[in-house]
């Protein structure tokens, strides 16, 4: 367990999703100012050394990064992009030169490559999200896609390695956040059984209970008293910045 040191934890180890990643080096990619203003204080608060907390990204992440930021310089016809417009050629170039520098050699972020544990981990996950018809947005209700899935699924791998109570995912998405409180809750055996979740355990070497699963926090709507439960203080202290590359435009 993480002792508390001054009210604050000492470390926790932070599973990043995709939009908390890319919304840091490009705000404009996300909506949600809170979130924005939320990604900015962790992310800054790490680089300026006034937290030892450790960031993890899945390597399916790392391209996805890369992806959202080609989307935003050359996706001209993109509705995502509508009243934004694209970035110009020399942002793009510096964003992808300011992650590569921070992913190289776990210089900021370490690169988490995906493992036969996690494929196998999905089969905690993906039983919840088919049989539960978890929203995303007001109107659509889809199961989450593969990814979501492995990326809960590398928490979950995280948490038996580091404690549950030391690893919390971070995200923006509604759903799959929504699908981390549903695997934590308390779930009628009869759907357990039902789903095949009482014999998981032999295929994956876990369990399916609540806390199998890690903390997560949705950026943009998590209560400021859960920032604090997960990181012992809100927000998180920020010292003297060294230069780094972002476009906030």
């Amino acid at each position: 367990m993480y002792s508390l040191v001054g009210g604050k934890k000492s470390e926790m180890y932070i599973l990043l999703d995709t939009n908390v990643t890319a919304g840091y080096y490009l705000p404009r990619s996300l909506n949600s100012q809170r979130a924005k203003d939320r990604i900015k204080n962790v992310f800054d608060s790490v680089r300026s050394g006034e937290s030892s907390h450790f960031f993890y990204l899945p390597n399916f992440c790392v391209a996805e990064v890369f992806s959202v930021f080609m989307k935003h310089a050359f996706g001209t016809w993109n509705s995502h992009l509508k009243n934004k417009g694209t970035i110009d050629t020399r942002v793009y170039k510096s964003l992808v030169r300011q992650f590569e520098s921070d992913i190289h050699n776990a210089r900021f972020i370490y690169h988490y490559e995906l493992s036969r544990y996690h494929v196998l981990g999905i089969n905690l996950v993906a039983p919840i999200d088919h049989y539960y018809r978890i929203r995303r947005g007001k109107k659509r209700v889809t199961p989450m896609g593969t990814f979501d899935h492995l990326l809960i699924s590398m928490g979950v791998h995280l948490a038996h390695i580091h404690g549950r109570d030391n690893v919390v995912i971070l995200s923006t998405d509604d759903r799959l956040t929504d699908i981390l409180k549903k695997c934590s809750s308390s779930i009628p055996a009869a759907t357990i059984r039902m789903l095949h979740l009482d014999h998981v355990e032999k295929l994956t070497g876990r369990k399916f209970c609540p806390r199998t699963f890690p903390q997560f926090a949705n950026l943009k709507d998590a209560p400021n008293k859960v920032m604090t439960s997960i990181f012992g203080q809100w927000p998180l202290p920020v010292g003297k910045m060294p230069k780094v590359y972002r476009w906030l435009k």
